[in-house]
């Protein structure tokens, strides 16, 4: 990933919000093209060691945890292979406009998991929004689902990944993973 280009765009998506008189969405992993998109973005991957949580999903990562712990649960930590892993399906579902499980290349999500560096064994889990921009009312739309919400709930879980995508052409435009681990395995270093 070249992140002197993702440092430019935030700068430029900053600068634009500001003259337009709107409150910027400054993130490297969430689409807001109009037209195509960079050939620099293309592929959707990312590697664990670019991995930093936009503040969409630090709020997200509040919501969960203060969930967890009103039902007697401990806090999920961040770990940068797992939001890696959410961040490239979350990016290739915006991208080429889906909504699956299974990445538009044919692979499952607990392989992206794996590709991303996630070692751990264990259990592991995958939640997948679409249509919310916000984390509260993502947070709302799996807490109010069962399956999803038992995965927020699971006491097997220590480690989480969140990622958030945006592309204004694709159906749902916003898009959500979350990824979940046994183990921590470490954080985001941004």
């Amino acid at each position: 990933m070249n992140t002197d280009y993702f440092t430019r765009r935030r700068f430029i998506a900053s600068v634009g919000a500001l003259i337009a008189g709107v409150t910027p969405i400054a993130s490297s992993r969430v689409f807001a093209y109009s037209g195509s998109r960079p050939a620099a973005e293309q592929d959707s991957s990312i590697s664990a060691s670019d991995y930093c949580p936009e503040s969409e999903e630090l709020v997200f990562l509040t919501l969960i945890n203060n969930f967890r712990k009103a039902n007697g649960l401990s806090s999920l930590k961040l770990s940068r292979t797992l939001g890696a892993a959410a961040d490239h399906h979350t990016r290739d579902m915006a991208g080429k406009n889906y909504f699956s499980h299974t990445l538009a290349n044919g692979r499952s999500w607990s392989t992206n998991i794996k590709d991303h560096g996630y070692t751990a064994s264990g259990t592991i889990a995958e939640n997948i929004a679409a249509g919310q921009r916000s984390a509260s009312a993502t947070f709302d739309q799996w807490r109010n689902s069962s399956p999803h919400r038992v995965n927020m709930l699971s006491s097997s879980y220590t480690a989480i990944g969140i990622g958030r995508a945006s592309k204004s052409t694709s159906t749902y435009r916003y898009y959500w993973t979350t990824t979940f681990g046994g183990k921590f395995d470490s954080a985001p270093s941004c």
